[in-house]
């Protein structure tokens, strides 16, 4: 048991040292130094029992050192497959509350009803930790989150039958002896903090890699999709439409007077009219038509599959929705009253290389609207 509790001691060791330089790279420090703090505990707890003759000589302090860094643990792992931010402290002071608790409650009884009592503790730790990682859907690595899940309930499931099985024991049950059961034990949670840290760390990679996609194409004042983006994503559409001979819809619309806007009221109230704008878009296109903040106070929409009347009607909504957030906007005190004007085009086109066709054809229906008075729609005809 000493050798298998020190391979354990210096596999989280070696674990913290891996997270922490993983941190350092990713910038990903909150959820990795929580799941290092974790690791760290538990190594200081795999000392004790190391350094143990036996299970039941293991001194209580480090029985709770392993406990809160399992707790930890398990806090980490709902912070990165969640999404959500969990205080730690609570969390942690009620853990180490509840196994003080038991602890007094059995500290008279024998090593195998305080076995027990431990060993349900560490399975409710495990157990919510499977579920959660089996229940993932929608995953890169969809095959590492059912390993993973899968090795976290097969410890969780030993150690109840372990405790259990001790406890029947105790209580005088005819069992026959299992032996190597602590070994067996000692060696899963092996494996499980290996496969465990392999898939935070793959996780954490697949998050960073995610961020740094929505941080090339996303753009960051208003949320919505940049210029180079909105580009990708219209040749295929424009290729596909050229193929099967349906019409594409191109939208440019601007704010009026925004210069006006910012010299008058300042730039911050001019970021707060394309911050609504960006909040209320998405709203009035249909659900797989594309938009993007083109460039300045401009903004683009590609409409694919949108004949002339349907590129009207998403064309005018735009224009109207946009004239009510401004005065929402006003009425709310985030911005000041705003309008815009629209200018589209639509035909079948050829295919990706009519891009900027549609888009200049687009750009002088729009100047034909700002010359008709502003807050206005027009789309370019043939």
């Amino acid at each position: 048991m000493a050798s298998l509790s020190m391979a354990l001691c210096v596999l989280c060791a070696v674990t913290v040292g891996l997270l922490l330089v993983h941190g350092h790279l990713d910038g990903d420090r909150h959820d990795l130094r929580l799941l290092a703090w974790g690791k760290g505990m538990q190594a200081a707890g795999w000392l004790g029992f190391g350094l143990a003759s036996t299970v039941s000589d293991v001194l209580p302090p480090f029985r709770y050192l392993l406990l809160v860094g399992l707790g930890m643990e398990a806090l980490a792992m709902l912070r990165v497959r969640t999404g959500r931010p969990v205080r730690v402290l609570p969390w942690l002071g009620g853990l180490v509350v509840l196994h003080a608790v038991l602890a007094v409650a059995v500290a008279e009884r024998p090593f195998e009803v305080r076995a027990f009592v431990q060993t349900l503790a560490a399975a409710l730790l495990f157990l919510p930790c499977g579920a959660l990682l089996l229940a993932a859907r929608d995953v890169r690595s969809q095959r590492l989150y059912r390993v993973t899940g899968g090795a976290y309930l097969l410890v969780a499931m030993f150690a109840l039958a372990r405790g259990g099985y001790m406890l029947a024991r105790h209580e005088g049950a005819d069992l026959p002896a299992v032996p190597h059961m602590e070994m067996v034990g000692l060696l899963l949670l092996q494996a499980l903090a290996f496969i465990g840290c392999v898939w935070f760390v793959v996780v954490l990679r697949e998050r960073y890699e995610a961020h740094i996609h929505r941080l090339a194409t996303t753009d960051a004042l208003t949320g919505l999709h940049n210029r180079r983006h909105f580009l990708s994503a219209a040749e295929p559409a424009l290729a596909l439409a050229a193929r099967k001979g349906t019409p594409v819809g191109v939208l440019i619309f601007d704010v009026d007077h925004f210069k006006r806007v910012n010299d008058t009221h300042g730039h911050s109230v001019g970021d707060a009219v394309l911050r609504c704008i960006g909040e209320v878009l998405p709203s009035l296109v249909r659900g797989y038509d594309a938009t993007c903040r083109y460039g300045g106070e401009e903004f683009a929409a590609l409409l694919p599959d949108a004949d002339g009347p349907v590129t009207d009607i998403v064309g005018e909504r735009i224009r109207q929705g946009l004239e009510q957030a401004g005065r929402q906007a006003a009425e709310d005190g985030r911005a000041v009253v705003f309008t815009a004007s629209v200018g589209g085009s639509c035909r079948v086109p050829a295919g990706p290389q009519d891009l900027d066709a549609l888009l200049a054809e687009a750009d002088a229906a729009l100047y034909e609207a700002k010359r008709g008075g502003r807050n206005a729609y027009r789309r370019h005809e043939a």
